[in-house]
């Protein structure tokens, strides 16, 4: 049973990892001078805060909840995970406050904006690598299969907007971008 949900997770993981290395990319052009795609940027942060935040870390709350009420050790670990999505999320949100800031000319420093997208990056990077490397690897030896479908139960379900069930309207960069990708 755990495996269909750390299956997503690890899926998740992977796709998000596929947008930080796309977020690199664009904020490195920015750090050059060029004008990144600003619509690619939003609709990014737009699926982290629509599908990351809403779906994937909550499910990764559920599990690391049931860790701590069993016991499971690394505590410390796992409060800072749950520590991180919040922070990950006002990170998200400033970050967007400032591409909205340029897009709508207001006064900004680039190297100011460029700072807030480097910090998303770096902070997801690292929250991602500590999920796989430490809390995983507990999460699959300590729950049992009662325990996995009932964070099965509880988790939500919604499909990915962007990778599994495409929102082409919504995310039409984004998917623009992928499709691309794909193809090259």
């Amino acid at each position: 049973m755990h495996s269909a949900i750390m299956t997503r997770l690890a899926q998740d993981h992977a796709r998000l990892t596929k947008l930080l290395n796309l977020f690199d990319e664009l904020l490195n052009r920015f750090h050059d001078g060029a004008e990144p795609d600003y619509d690619l940027m939003h609709e990014m942060l737009e699926y982290m805060d629509s599908y990351a935040d809403m779906v994937h870390h909550p499910t990764e709350d559920l599990i690391f909840r049931r860790l701590l009420d069993q016991g499971a050790g690394q505590r410390d670990v796992f409060e800072v995970l749950m520590r991180q999505h919040a922070a990950l999320t006002q990170i998200s949100k400033r970050f967007r406050q400032s591409l909205d800031g340029i897009m709508h000319e207001e006064v900004l420093l680039r190297e100011d904006v460029e700072a807030d997208g480097r910090e998303l990056v770096s902070t997801m990077r690292a929250h991602l690598a500590m999920e796989d490397a430490e809390a995983f690897p507990i999460a699959l030896k300590y729950l049992t299969a009662e325990d996995w479908q009932a964070v099965e139960a509880a988790a939500p379900v919604v499909e990915d907007p962007v990778f599994a069930a495409p929102d082409p309207v919504r995310f039409r960069a984004l998917y623009r971008y992928l499709s691309e990708q794909a193809h090259n």
